[in-house]
């Protein structure tokens, strides 16, 4: 027994090093992987210049969007308003508010609420006053794009990717990641402990 407490006292320091080394797997598996939406003038678009471009890359499970952009136009007395539309019902969500710099470029990061369902295809900015309360998006659209998650249902009724309909479960990414450090931490003291055994067994 107390030959076990010993090859126990000497595994202690690997089995928690494993534990270390593991724990970055349950903080990567735990994020959503970014939507990137390529923003042009689209069939939408009615105002700003039409070389206008750039990026928004939507993180739903993190509830995070940002915005890079160039050739917008700045504005004064009104500001732009980024927008997650349903093309089909119509329905909308604030991405956040923001300017262009004086070269016209963007480089915004704003909140997301959380999303029920996959029915959001469009994301606009539209021109807005500023201050404004209005709860859908003006009329004045600028730069856009169209994107499509995974698990939105397609035209033919399927699911794209196969997935579930709706957003990712990060907790349970997180439990899976809490079960795989405690598998690998489980094997690495039963393989600790097996080696100073026989360690012990040669010195015996």
């Amino acid at each position: 027994m107390l030959r076990l407490c010993r090859v126990l006292a000497r595994c202690a320091p690997f089995a928690l090093a494993a534990l270390l080394a593991l724990a970055p797997v349950a903080r990567v598996e735990a994020n959503g992987v970014p939507t990137s939406v390529v923003l042009k003038y689209i069939d939408l678009s009615n105002w700003g210049p039409k070389d206008a471009s750039g990026k928004a890359d939507l993180l739903l499970a993190e509830g995070i969007v940002r915005v890079s952009a160039q050739g917008l136009l700045p504005l004064t007395t009104q500001r732009y308003q980024a927008w997650l539309v349903s093309s089909q019902s119509g329905d909308a969500i604030s991405a956040g508010r923001f300017n262009a710099d004086a070269s016209g470029k963007v480089s915004f990061q704003g909140t997301l609420p959380p999303i029920a369902n996959f029915g959001f295809d469009l994301f606009i900015v539209t021109v807005e006053p500023e201050p404004d309360d209005a709860p859908q998006p003006s009329s004045t659209r600028s730069i856009g794009g169209y994107f499509s998650l995974v698990g939105q249902r397609a035209p033919d009724g399927t699911r794209e990717g196969g997935a579930p309909g709706q957003l990712p479960n990060t907790g349970d990414e997180a439990f899976r990641g809490d079960l795989l450090r405690a598998a690998g931490l489980v094997a690495v003291m039963a393989v600790s402990i097996f080696i100073g055994m026989q360690l012990n067994r040669r010195r015996a």
